[in-house]
């Protein structure tokens, strides 16, 4: 080791400004990949904490069919499922609530007020387990943590004029049971339509309601592995009707499937920025070969050995490589620490660090220093003193470029053949650690040729834009393929970085947009809404489209289609809805049917949509008959579809419209309107779903919301765009950090590549030096060197491109295996144009010190290559 520090260190320290510029390069790297690998978990942890917001952290509940209470014993069954993180039992009944006045208050004019009372429905928890599930979002105070402590909504506390901190009682048979308000949690004010919901320890609900022993639910939490969907239908074969065990509105929505897909893409741009890391690391290590071998080539002149020279190297990449990689691990967690500053308002996880990353980062400094000071060093050991001090007089051969080419091509060849195998999961681990490195190597090898190609075409432009002699700068790169075309190379893979992430993240939000589509706006009123009052809402200003949905029970004729006979309901509930601007306006789900097929039949008024549970307890599906009504109204439809409401299932939990829509009641249909007015000879409506036009706020809404009730006594207008609103927060958000974190990853990139464009630059001094002492200004030096830099980001610009749709392509196609989601494969046009005016731009800002030095130095300086 003694004999080998001499010459690590003249390596090193003999040319200090090229050896800081590749440390800054490895740094970089490596902040690359803690940037995005923490970044993107970031992003992952706010968009989780906003849907665990919004939904709760629930993924599946165990219910009674007819939600009647049952024996709490069944909770310990639960909780030993295989699967189940966590279980928790809850109770729904209803209690009469009173804010006790003191005696000063209860005494108004002579005479004794009473205190407020309100009848609400209670939500029994366990205390203990609510901080888990976080089935509420609490506006004010806290959630509750004991015995004795209640949650209201907004509409309870204002009837019982009650904020944190007042005292209740529970008015009962017997003694009064006290309770302390202590938070109030989010939700809409309805008016008459919304049932009073309020949260409360669930022994003390017990107690109340006469119901000890007893649940009406079991809220389910499963390991993040688990497919909920699949794992509720097995776990169906343990539990006797009429108990059911159903995945929860998470899941239902399929907003579970955002969390899964963002967690897989945090996995795959771990891989992405990883290659990344080793390929600028590689190419900066590289990029000075030719005057290192010129050097190994004078001390082997005068006595050192081909061992002395191969470690000397070796020790050379190990160095750069540690002091990079431990210099950019804090650069990244910086990096990312400012952007969730800048987000601070939307990103309520705060930063994410993620491990992994930062031990991929280090390792890939490293192990790319040692492969990058490889090259030179195998090169050293093998090549004569004569051919070292000889090797700038060598003509680049072509050959080996063609080579690199036929190589990349079978490369993608080989990553081709992975997708065949038929399993999903040996098809994933054949992409992450066979195909994404084959498809890099690939295209960085084609970043060569590619590179030579944008020279052919932009050089002639450039000479001519920067004064430069003709065919300077075209043959000034045709000498030095490989240094610029693995430069353009090292940029690439920040640059597909952007393209995967950010055609893949559109995709995700657009999903996620499309899967909570409904109304703007809803009316209700629940003595029904006549045909004129339908008319005079869609009069109403700032109302462009008004849908009527109706519901009506009927008789099913024939068959006990659930539960036992003679035990069992048997009748439906029937929603009655105009079918293409339903589908229009409202995002279904199907299961069986597509709206292709099945919206001509339901206009033709024998057909009908019915909920899944038709499907799953009776295998009534497509092509099956149900007969309903009864008497002489009684008629036949056919099942042309089963489906879920999923985007309207945030909007039942959110407004109590789960009346309305019934998504989860097993006695669910759907039929057209002209066909229920037909058989059943009724058109009113219970609700109407609005399109309002855009850009209303929160006062043209309040305005429309009195124009309802003076046009419909009895109706409520309530908003859904705050709703949609909560959607674009997530999605918007997400998408902006992880923009953010892909475009800071390029920046990063295109400086650590500008730093290697600088090393090259002093590594080039002497060929600089000699075009100067033969006439050239310096004006055409930086010219030069900054047309080679143009095209090189062109080339980057080109090959990472196709890389990035490429990556993007596959993401597609593993978020349908694993997330279940079907993406489209978007091409972002303009964050690809605002990513390429940054790639080029930092490229030539990182290197225009190198340029400015290059400029400032004597002829008699750059010839002596100092």
């Amino acid at each position: 080791m003694r004999a080998l520090w001499p010459f690590a260190r003249r390596s090193l320290l003999g040319r200090r400004g090229r050896t800081a510029l590749l440390v800054a390069a490895v740094a970089l790297a490596t902040s690359l990949v803690v940037a995005v690998t923490s970044g993107m978990r970031t992003a992952q942890a706010s968009l989780e904490a906003s849907i665990a917001r919004a939904m709760g952290e629930t993924d599946a509940r165990v219910v009674h069919r007819y939600a009647e209470p049952f024996d709490a014993a069944l909770l310990d069954e639960v909780r030993s499922w295989p699967g189940v993180q966590r279980a928790a039992g809850r109770l729904l009944a209803s209690i009469t609530l009173e804010h006790p006045r003191d005696d000063s208050e209860q005494r108004t004019n002579g005479a004794t007020a009473r205190a407020p009372r309100a009848t609400v429905q209670a939500r029994g928890i366990m205390p203990n387990e609510d901080a888990f599930f976080r089935e509420v979002e609490i506006e004010e105070g806290r959630r509750v943590e004991r015995a004795g402590e209640v949650v209201l909504d907004p509409q309870t506390a204002k009837s019982l004029d009650a904020k944190p901190g007042n005292r209740l009682r529970i008015v009962r048979f017997g003694k009064p049971i006290e309770v302390e308000v202590v938070g109030i949690y989010k939700r809409p004010i309805l008016g008459a339509l919304q049932r009073p919901l309020v949260e409360i320890d669930l022994a003390t609900l017990a107690e109340a309601s006469k119901r000890s022993g007893k649940l009406t639910g079991i809220s389910i939490a499963l390991a993040d592995e688990t497919a909920t969907e699949a794992w509720c239908e097995e776990r169906a074969k343990l539990l006797r009707d009429p108990m059911l065990v159903e995945p929860a509105e998470r899941v239902r929505t399929g907003l579970d499937k955002q969390v899964a897909a963002s967690e897989l893409s945090t996995l795959i741009a771990t891989m992405i920025a990883f290659l990344s890391c080793a390929a600028i690391v590689a190419t900066g290590m590289t990029t000075a070969v030719l005057e290192e071998l010129r050097e190994m080539g004078v001390a082997r002149a005068i006595g050192a050995s081909r061992k002395q020279l191969f470690g000397a190297q070796v020790l050379v990449g190990s160095a750069i490589g540690i002091t990079g990689g431990v210099l950019g691990v804090p650069l990244g967690l910086g990096l990312v620490a400012i952007l969730a500053w800048i987000y601070r308002d939307f990103l309520s996880a705060g930063v994410a660090f993620d491990p992994r990353g930062a031990l991929l980062a280090l390792i890939g400094a490293l192990s790319a220093g040692l492969l990058g000071a490889l090259f030179p060093a195998f090169r050293a050991a093998r090549i004569s003193p004569l051919e070292a001090l000889a090797i700038r007089a060598r003509e680049p051969s072509a050959r080996p470029i063609v080579l690199a080419s036929i190589a990349a091509v079978g490369a993608i060849g080989i990553w081709a053949l992975g997708l065949l195998p038929p399993s999903r999961d040996t098809r994933f681990w054949l992409y992450i650690f066979g195909g994404l490195p084959l498809l890099h190597i690939a295209w960085f090898l084609l970043s060569i040729p590619v590179t030579l190609g944008v020279s052919a075409l932009l050089s002639p432009v450039l000479e001519r834009a920067f004064v430069l002699p003709r065919g300077l700068l075209g043959g000034s790169i045709a000498r030095m393929p490989w240094r610029l075309g693995c430069t353009a190379g090292a940029l690439m893979v920040a640059v597909s970085i952007l393209v995967s992430t950010r055609s893949n993240g559109d995709a995700i939000i657009r999903d996620l947009r499309e899967r909570v589509r409904f109304a703007d706006g809803f009316v209700f009123c629940t003595s029904g809404l006549s045909k004129d009052e339908q008319a005079r809402i869609r009069a109403l200003p700032n109302v462009t489209d008004a849908l009527p949905v109706g519901y009506l029970p009927l008789k099913i004729a024939g068959d006990q289609v659930f539960g036992v006979e003679g035990l069992g309901p048997t009748n439906v509930v029937c929603v009655g809805f105009e079918p293409r601007p339903f589908l229009e306006m409202n995002r279904l789900d199907w299961l069986e049917g597509s709206p292709e097929t099945a919206i001509p039949r339901l206009e033709s008024g024998d057909a009908i949509l019915v909920a899944p549970e038709f499907l799953i307890a009776r295998g009534l599906g497509v092509g099956s008959k149900l007969r309903l009504g009864s008497g002489a109204n009684e008629a036949e439809f056919e099942i042309v579809g089963v489906v879920t409401a999923a985007g309207l299932d945030i909007a039942t939990q959110t407004f109590g419209m789960r009346q309305i829509y019934m998504e989860q009641a097993v006695s669910c249909v759907f039929m057209d309107f002209a066909a229920v007015e037909r058989h059943f000879d009724t058109r009113d409506a219970y609700i109407m779903q609005l399109r309002l036009a855009p850009g209303l706020d929160d006062a043209q809404e309040k305005v429309l919301s009195d124009a309802v009730s003076d046009a419909v006594p009895g109706a409520v207008f309530s908003s859904g765009r705050a709703i949609r609103g909560f959607v674009e927060e997530i999605g918007g958000t997400v998408l902006a950090v992880t923009s953010a974190v892909a475009l800071a990853a390029l920046a990063l990139a295109a400086i650590g590549v500008g730093s290697v464009v600088a090393a090259g630059i002093s590594a080039r001094t002497r060929e600089f030096g000699i075009l100067r002492a033969v006439g050239g200004s310096t004006r055409v030096l930086v010219g030069l060197v900054l047309g080679e830099t143009l095209v090189m980001s062109v080339a980057a610009l080109l090959s990472g491109t196709a890389l990035g749709l490429t990556l993007a392509w596959m993401g597609v196609a593993l978020y349908r295996d694993f997330a279940g989601l079907r993406l489209a494969w978007i091409v972002p046009w303009m964050p690809l144009l605002v990513g390429g005016g940054i790639v080029v731009v930092v490229a030539l800002l990182a290197a225009a010190p190198a340029i400015v030095r290059l400029a400032r130095k004597p002829t008699r300086e750059l010839v002596a290559g100092a």
